[in-house]
């Protein structure tokens, strides 16, 4: 028992020294993420999809960003729904030595493809996540993004559309 308290402690300490400080402003960020896509079952299209997503930000000032972000969702079926989205937001870290908390808000541009229909809308999003600092450079972490879909009243697809995706990512110095 002392082992597992002992190494757990020792995890907590190394966890919690401090980084190398650098101003987010001082740093770009590109990362590729992996995970899930869903909406509601309140259509006839497919509930559960695979989500792959490339970002590229940069800092704006000590704790915020602006970040492009590019993904695609295939929602496998017998009828499958691709889903490509194209967004821009802002993201605020709560920079706490190695692990930082994201909050951030976007818009986006949808394009849907099914039975070789295409159609294209318009959403905004919020973002939930957690990075853990690797070292200086190299970012691991996850996040969640709910999507409202604000011409949904013209779309096949539901209000609500949902991701939730591991991540990796690298820092880069820009100053």
């Amino acid at each position: 028992m002392r082992v597992v308290v002992w190494t757990l402690a020792s995890f907590a300490l190394w966890a919690a020294l401090p980084a190398p400080a650098q101003a987010y402003e001082d740093q770009a960020t590109v990362g590729v993420a992996v995970g899930y896509a869903g909406m509601s079952s309140d259509t006839n299209l497919p509930r559960n999809g695979l989500d792959v997503a490339l970002s590229a930000g940069a800092g704006v000032g000590d704790a915020w960003s602006i970040q492009g972000l590019l993904s695609y969702n295939n929602f496998f079926d017998s009828q499958p729904l691709h889903l490509t989205m194209a967004g821009l937001e802002a993201v605020y870290a709560l920079d706490i030595v190695r692990f930082v908390p994201l909050i951030g808000f976007g818009l986006d541009g949808l394009l849907s493809v099914r039975e070789r229909q295409p159609r294209g809308d318009f959403a905004a999003h919020v973002l939930l996540g957690v990075d853990f600092l690797v070292n200086r450079r190299w970012i691991v972490g996850a996040d969640v993004r709910g999507f409202w879909v604000a011409t949904n009243t013209q779309s096949p697809l539901p209000p609500l559309l949902i991701t939730a995706a591991f991540r990796i990512g690298v820092r880069l110095d820009i100053d």
